[in-house]
């Protein structure tokens, strides 16, 4: 054999069906390893959600009780707010009253003592004192 007849061989060979073989095989190389990376990341995503969705599902239902439970106590602390505002209130018209009896106690003193008689040194003295001195 020839250097030319095994050249015209090579030639033939790469062109007849060698050459599409070999870009079939690097292809296809290359589509095996996306299709592992494809199923790696699956796996990784299943196994993600096989250990985060209960711990997710755990947390939401907490998140819920917790979010009740703050309802809840705002609902009270409002009432309570509102049962303490009407306390303050009687209390206030309580002492509105007593400020009021008080007034009218001094006053009711105040005009008694106009009433009475004074020394000269504006003190309260009994009529026969005045009489006397």
């Amino acid at each position: 054999m020839e250097i030319g007849e095994i050249i015209t061989y090579v030639v033939t060979a790469l062109g007849g069906g060698g050459a599409g073989w070999l870009v079939n095989w690097k292809w296809g190389r290359r589509k095996e390893a996306a299709s592992v990376k494809a199923d790696e990341i699956e796996t990784m995503k299943k196994a993600m959600e096989d250990f985060y969705d209960p711990l997710l599902k755990k947390q939401n239902t907490r998140i819920a009780e917790l979010e009740g439970e703050v309802k809840t106590l705002r609902d009270q602390l409002a009432y309570e707010r509102t049962e303490h505002q009407k306390q303050i209130e009687a209390q206030n018209a309580q002492i509105a009253a007593l400020q009021k009896q008080i007034t009218e106690i001094t006053r009711a003193l105040g005009i008694k003592a106009a009433r009475q008689v004074r020394n000269n040194k504006g003190q309260f003295t009994s009529g026969k004192e005045e009489e006397n001195a």
